[in-house]
């Protein structure tokens, strides 16, 4: 097995369902809420688990936030970045893993076209499923869209229990920003909330990057972060 601890496998801090908006009973609250329950889930109960929905909307950040909820329940959960370990041996790096309570594979589609990466993980999927344990998956597209050249591992992760993660409206962003900014200890007014919206890059990556950039210059400059502060930041 290669050495995980020379991976990029290390877990965001704020990644965590506490940390993860959706509005009460949206799609998104519901995926979220089966996600978080997963770590109690009885024997013979479900064993894979597949995400899909576009940029920004929320994958990685679940599947780390079912990481963290296994961890703190002293389970063990490994989560592979395979957009980032496409050129890693995939026989070592999937080696053994079917012990593991969690496997969580993200952007799956990264690998899609790659005969060894596809069998590696029909692999993994069998032995997980035969174990007991738990894969869940996250990519761009639903199962039978990703262009693999291994149907059977198409069909594998068709099997899945599927969830779709809709994208964000430019409101519920507002309400992400304001929510995010919280945490950070950030008075973030719905003005200036919808005013960075309307004048950066709406991606929710970015959203939250200017959030962090702003939360330093604030504290650099000891000022409240206002809409003429935002535009002496970023230049706008």
């Amino acid at each position: 097995m290669v050495d995980q601890l020379s991976l990029p496998l290390s877990l965001r801090n704020d990644a965590t369902f506490g940390n993860f908006l959706g509005a009460a009973d949206s799609l998104r609250d519901q995926v979220a809420r089966a996600l978080q329950s997963s770590v109690g889930r009885p024997e013979g109960g479900e064993t894979a688990i597949y995400l899909w929905g576009g940029e920004g909307t929320g994958r990685s950040h679940l599947l780390q936030a079912t990481c963290h909820q296994f961890q703190r329940s002293g389970k063990g959960a490994l989560y592979l970045p395979l957009d980032e370990l496409g050129e890693m041996p995939p026989a070592d790096l999937l080696a053994d893993l079917e012990y593991q309570p969690l496997v969580c594979l993200a952007n799956v589609q990264a690998i899609a076209g790659e005969r060894a990466w596809e069998e590696g993980i029909f692999s993994l999927f069998n032995r997980l499923r035969e174990q007991g344990n738990l894969l869940l998956i996250s990519a761009d597209c639903p199962p039978r869209e990703l262009p693999f050249h291994l149907p059977d591992l198409q069909s594998r992760l068709a099997s899945c229990l599927v969830f779709h993660l809709p994208g964000y409206s430019d409101s519920e962003k507002t309400a992400i920003l304001r929510f995010r900014a919280q945490r950070l200890g950030i008075g973030l007014s719905e003005e200036v909330a919808t005013f960075i919206l309307s004048r950066g890059d709406r991606s929710l990556a970015v959203l939250m990057a200017y959030l962090d950039r702003l939360d330093r210059a604030s504290l650099s400059a000891g000022r409240r972060v206002t809409i003429p502060f935002v535009k002496d930041v970023f230049g706008w």
